[in-house]
C-alpha cells in the first residue's frame, strides 16, 4: 500500500487516537500551567509544595506497565471508555477545591493511576502501530500532537474564562471540553479495532515477553535515556509560568509564552514523525532529545530578551513534542507489535520515575535556594546525557 494509501485506509483509528489523547492525561499539563499561578495566590500554598504534586507521577511506575499489559490482553476500548468516563469528573473536582493542598494531591492521584493510566498513548497509539506502516511515524506525529492543538486552541480561550469568571469556571469549562472531545475518540473506534488483541491475549501475558523485553540492549538503552531526559518535566508542564514570572516576565506575555510552548509541542511532533519516516532512528532520537539542553541552560542565564526566553520556551515545546514522536517510535521499531503496549508502558513508567525524582529535587532546590538556576543546569546536563544514550541505539539491531 502506498504511503497516503494508509492514511486513506485507517483514518479513523488515527483520528480516534488523536482525539482520545487530547482528552486524556496530556491535557493537564497545559490546564496546570494556567491554574498554578491562580492557585499559589488564592491558596497561599507554596512553590516548593506545589511542585510537590509531581510526585504523584510515581504511581505511573507502577500503573503505566499495567495498563500497557492490560491494552495487550484487552485491547484500546475497554481501557479508554475508563478514562473518557473518569477525566470531566477529576476537573469537575479540581473546581471545588476548598483550600487544603491535599484534595489537590489526591485528585493529582487519580489523574496519574486513572486517567493517565487508560488515556496515554500506552493505550492510544496502539491503533496507530498495528494500522500503518511506512507511514508510522507521521501518523504517530498527528496522533501524539492532537493534545497540543487542543492545548494550542484552547488556552487562550481558557484564559479568557479565567480572566473573567475565575478560575473555577476554567475548570469546568476544561471538564466540559473533555467530555466532548473523550466521546467523540470513542466513537470513532471501529467496532472491530481489538479483535486481534484478544485473540492473542495469552501471548503479551506471558513471562517469556518480559524476558525478551529486559534481555534487549535496546530497552535498557531506551529507558536510561527516558531517565535522565525527563527530570525537568514538571517544571516545563506546572511551573514554567511561575519561572517566566520569576525572569520578569508579565502575566500577559508568560500565557502566551505557554500557547508558544504548546503550538512549539505541535510543531516537533510533525517534524520529527516526517523525520523518523527519512532518517535513522537514533539520529532522529538523539537530536530531539537533546535539545532541550539548549533552552533549559538559556532560561538559567540572566538574559531578559523576551525574544531569547521565548525561542527557549518554543525549544522546550518542540522537543516535549517530539518525545511523544520517539518513544512510541522506538518501541515499536525494535520490539514485536504483539507486545507493543506492554513495552510502552515500561518506557512511559521509567518517565514517571523521571518526573518524580525530578520533582523532587526541584521541590528541594526552591526550598533551600528560592531559585530555579541550579535546577535547569542539572536538568540541561543531564539532557545531554540521556541523548548520547539514545545515540547509542546505532548499534542495536531494529526489529523491522
Amino acid at each position: 500500500m502506498s504511503y497516503f494509501g494508509e492514511f486513506r485506509k485507517s483514518w479513523r483509528f488515527l483520528s480516534a487516537a488523536g482525539f482520545g489523547l487530547a482528552a486524556g492525561y496530556s491535557i493537564t499539563h497545559y490546564v496546570a500551567n494556567l491554574m498554578t499561578p491562580h492557585l499559589i495566590e488564592n491558596f497561599g500554598w507554596t512553590r516548593s509544595a506545589l511542585a510537590l504534586i509531581g510526585t504523584t507521577a510515581v504511581l505511573a511506575v507502577l500503573c503505566q506497565p499495567i495498563a500497557g499489559r492490560l491494552t495487550d490482553a484487552f485491547g484500546v476500548r475497554r481501557m479508554a471508555t475508563v478514562g473518557v468516563v473518569f477525566a470531566p469528573l477529576v476537573f469537575i473536582g479540581m473546581s471545588l477545591m476548598s483550600g487544603p493542598i491535599a484534595q489537590y494531591f489526591a485528585l493529582s492521584v487519580i489523574q496519574v493511576v486513572i486517567i493517565g493510566g487508560t488515556t496515554s498513548a500506552t493505550i492510544y497509539s496502539r491503533l496507530v502501530a498495528h494500522n500503518f506502516d511506512r507511514a508510522r511515524g507521521v501518523a504517530l506525529a498527528i496522533a501524539t500532537c492532537t493534545p497540543a492543538a487542543l492545548g494550542a486552541i484552547s488556552v487562550p480561550f481558557i484564559s479568557v474564562v479565567i480572566d473573567n469568571h475565575g478560575w473555577r469556571a476554567g475548570y469546568i469549562a476544561v471538564a466540559a471540553m473533555v467530555a466532548v472531545v473523550g466521546l467523540t475518540a470513542l466513537a470513532l473506534i471501529p467496532k472491530n479495532a481489538d479483535a486481534h488483541v484478544v485473540k492473542r491475549a495469552a501471548e503479551p501475558a506471558s513471562g517469556t515477553s518480559y524476558r525478551e523485553i529486559f534481555g534487549t540492549p535496546a530497552f535498557r538503552l531506551i529507558i536510561l535515556g527516558m531517565l535522565l531526559t525527563n527530570l525537568a518535566f514538571t517544571l516545563q508542564t506546572s511551573q514554567l509560568k511561575v519561572l517566566l514570572l520569576d525572569k520578569g516576565v508579565d502575566s500577559d506575555a508568560g500565557s502566551m509564552a505557554i500557547s508558544l510552548f504548546a503550538s512549539g509541542v505541535f510543531l516537533g511532533r510533525l517534524l520529527c514523525g516526517a523525520a523518523l519516516d527519512r532518517f535513522p532512528t537514533y539520529v532522529v532520537a538523539a537530536i530531539s532529545m537533546g535539545l532541550p539542553s539548549v533552552g533549559l541552560l538559556l532560561l538559567a542565564t540572566d538574559i531578559s530578551s523576551i525574544l531569547v526566553i521565548a525561542s527557549a520556551v518554543v525549544v522546550l515545546g518542540l522537543c516535549i513534542g517530539a518525545e511523544g514522536d520517539v518513544l512510541a517510535y522506538v518501541v515499536v521499531k525494535y520490539f514485536r507489535v504483539e507486545i507493543y503496549s506492554t513495552v510502552l508502558g515500561l518506557v512511559l513508567g521509567s518517565i514517571a520515575l523521571s518526573i518524580t525524582l525530578g520533582s523532587l529535587l526541584l521541590s528541594y532546590i526552591l526550598k533551600t535556594s528560592g531559585t530555579f538556576v541550579p535546577f535547569l543546569v542539572i536538568c540541561s546536563v543531564s539532557t545531554l546525557v540521556g541523548a548520547i544514550m539514545f545515540y547509542q541505539l546505532k548499534r542495536v539491531p531494529v526489529f523491522r
